[in-house]
């Protein structure tokens, strides 16, 4: 492969995007138009024209998504692009804080996720009716949202908890206790790795000419993701490094993690001279899949300034079911999918997605696989490190790599039979400021309540800190026992694979701390890891989790009214809008067959003057046109005539002639 034959495989709006001059740009990139293979390309001539593949970094929002445009690259341009850089926005400022933590005034500090935060938040909120205070893990996201959108906590406390607004000053002195704890164990959080990054950038030349002199170019996948702070990390530099983002503000869908699509309609005003660009040539599906999702967003009372053509043409018409609920739903889906594969509509499993809003969602579709046998894997939900087995066995390599990381021994304590709180906040106290491993392994021992294990586990680690995988390997062989008893109604045989999983993770680490941060900081589903023993499988996924996926056929399920848009986002115009995002998202996944399932159980029941079922007044296919979709009816209930009895029948007094 060369440059040469990457470019020839370009559209002319792709070409323009990838070969433009050294100007700020935003390329809006619709859905299957080829976005990835634009950064590609993108990347590839920067360095063919001879910038330094190592003065080019990509910012992408997974790990996965980072590493395939670093191959791509590599696969044309091969060695030119040894040294081309790109991670997530996490990792690349815990990086920068990595290389120089004095600059940063983070010597010594150690990241905690999103369960470790929770758990902070638990101690310094005290024991309090839920309530009289937020839960400890709804403290956390509220801290997080109002960090991330550069709020203040008393507006975003308005926004997410209404109702606790007048106990502000109490949930303000919670979110002061959690600050000086962190500093106090030496801890950063998720969002203090943007944050202290983007404060120094802002707030010193010297710093911010710094961290600009490693970058003549950056690269930005799914700008329509990105929040407020994120955006404070761009901004400054701006007038240094040549900015390159690419996105589809209908396709940003995670308002909740703070994420503004603001920053994709604004960048023209916040950078001066950015050209914009569009790409419309979607290589993914059929016009009539087209013509569905275009509709949608033409309803928008945003101008989203975009109309997806297919490369590939026309194709089959897209399909609506009605169904009386969503028992009847999932089973019709499961048997579709069978009648496809059985009838050589499809070849294989795999050629199936099924979109659920919800993990909870999949609850109904999952039960009719398994009733039928049908192959699946699940996309969405916890995700590896996130397990809690896998946080339990980690803390043994926690306390190791950071004796002061208080959470990490009080979840480690706490797992072995005999040892409560009381007990495990005691040994705490002895061990925080310790760094000597003989004192603590003496400690452990001495303790009556803790069995011999425990130390045992502890000093494997601690035995073997420069080889993660063996450490880890160490620690499970003396904690299997305590683990499978624990988790033995849960299902043991499953979460042990997990572990295996994750000892391959552990193969190309030499710190643990390294180990640890870079998994934290994008945590992976298990599925990327593990080999998976069914290779042809249908795919059930949470549309959030679907971004960048695609599939032959798929199934969007429960695009019901009071579902699109959810009943809870009614009044609420910007969350009707990420709804409608969402919708568009889940229906352009499809390449092939689009078929769109709903529910209108709970509107059968009232009718109007003319017997029909009256239509919510907020629904997004309220208005479908006719000739969109080939719409079928399942198990439609009978109508029933609201009209009296006859004269004379009015009570129940039928029997016999007399």
């Amino acid at each position: 492969m060369s440059i040469e034959n990457l470019l020839g495989e370009l559209n002319q709006s792709q070409l323009r995007a990838a070969c433009m001059p050294s100007q700020h740009a935003l390329i809006l990139a619709g859905a299957g138009t080829g976005k990835t293979k634009t950064i590609v390309a993108r990347a590839a001539y920067l360095i063919s024209i001879g910038i330094p593949a190592y003065k080019i970094l990509i910012l992408a929002f997974t790990r996965l998504s980072a590493k395939e445009i670093v191959e791509r690259v590599k696969m044309h341009l091969g060695d030119e692009a040894q040294a081309l850089q790109a991670s997530t926005f996490h990792a690349w400022c815990y990086k920068l804080i990595h290389r120089a933590p004095k600059l940063f005034g983070c010597q010594g500090y150690s990241i905690i996720d999103q369960d470790d935060q929770g758990q902070l938040f638990k101690l310094v909120r005290g024991k309090v009716e839920k309530s009289d205070l937020p839960a400890a893990a709804d403290l956390r996201d509220l801290y997080s949202l109002a960090r991330n959108t550069n709020q203040s906590l008393a507006a975003t406390l308005e926004k997410m908890f209404p109702e606790f607004y007048p106990k502000k000053d109490r949930i303000a002195d919670i979110m002061m206790a959690y600050e000086h704890r962190k500093r106090e164990r030496r801890y950063l959080d998720y969002d203090d790795i943007l944050d202290v990054v983007a404060k120094h950038i802002a707030g010193s030349e010297k710093i911010r000419s710094w961290v600009a002199s490693q970058i003549d170019h950056l690269l930005v996948d799914e700008f329509q993701d990105t929040n407020p702070l994120q955006w404070q990390l761009l901004d400054p530099l701006k007038d240094d490094v040549t900015l390159f983002c690419v996105g589809d503000d209908a396709q940003s869908i995670y308002g909740f993690r703070g994420a503004d699509f603001q920053n994709v309609h604004s960048f023209s005003s916040r950078v001066k001279g950015a050209k914009i660009l569009k790409l419309q040539e979607n290589y993914r599906s059929t016009q009539e899949i087209l013509d569905v999702s275009n509709w949608l967003l033409s309803q928008s009372p945003l101008d989203y300034k975009k109309t997806l053509t297919a490369v590939r043409g026309c194709g089959r018409k897209p399909a609506l079911h009605t169904f009386s609920d969503e028992w009847a739903e999932g089973r019709w889906i499961v048997d579709d999918i069978i009648h496809r594969k059985n009838d050589g509509v499809t070849t294989e499993w795999r050629d199936h997605m099924i979109l659920v809003r919800s993990g909870f969602a999949a609850r109904i579709i999952e039960p009719a696989l398994l009733a039928k046998n049908v192959p699946y894997r699940f996309v969405g939900g916890v995700r590896l490190l996130e397990s809690q087995h896998i946080r339990d066995l980690l803390s043994a390599l926690r306390v190791v790599a950071n004796p002061q990381d208080e959470i990490a021994w009080m979840r480690f304590l706490s797992l072995w039979r005999g040892v409560g709180e009381k007990t495990a906040s005691k040994i705490v106290e002895k061990t925080l400021n310790l760094q000597d491993d003989i004192e603590i392994i003496d400690i452990l021992k001495l303790e009556s309540k803790l069995p011999d294990a425990a130390a045992n586990a502890i000093e494997a680690v601690m035995a073997n800190r420069d080889n993660v995988c063996v450490a880890l390997k160490s620690a499970y062989a003396v904690m299997e026992k305590m683990l499978a008893d624990k988790y033995q109604n849960q299902n043991w045989d499953k979460r042990e694979k997990d572990i295996k999983a994750v000892e391959k993770l552990a193969e190309k680490h030499t710190s643990i701390l390294a180990f640890i941060e870079e998994y934290l900081l994008d945590p992976i589903h298990s599925s990327q890891v593990k080999t998976r023993e069914i290779d042809d499988a249908v795919t059930l996924t949470t549309i959030h989790s679907a971004k960048g996926m695609e599939c032959q056929t798929c199934y969007v399920v429960n695009v019901s009214p009071g579902a699109y848009p959810s009943s809870h986002s009614i009044g609420d115009e910007a969350a009707v809008e990420e709804e409608r995002r969402v919708l568009y998202v889940a229906l352009t996944r499809a390449k092939d067959d689009l078929i769109v399932t709903r529910q209108v159980r709970n509107t059968w029941s009232v009718r109007d003057d003319q017997g029909k079922q009256p239509e919510p007044e907020t629904y997004f296919f309220n208005d479908l046109p006719a000739g969109l979709f080939d719409e079928f009816m399942h198990s439609r209930l009978p109508y029933i005539p609201d009209i009296n009895p006859p004269d004379g029948m009015s009570g129940i007094h039928i029997g016999i002639a007399i």
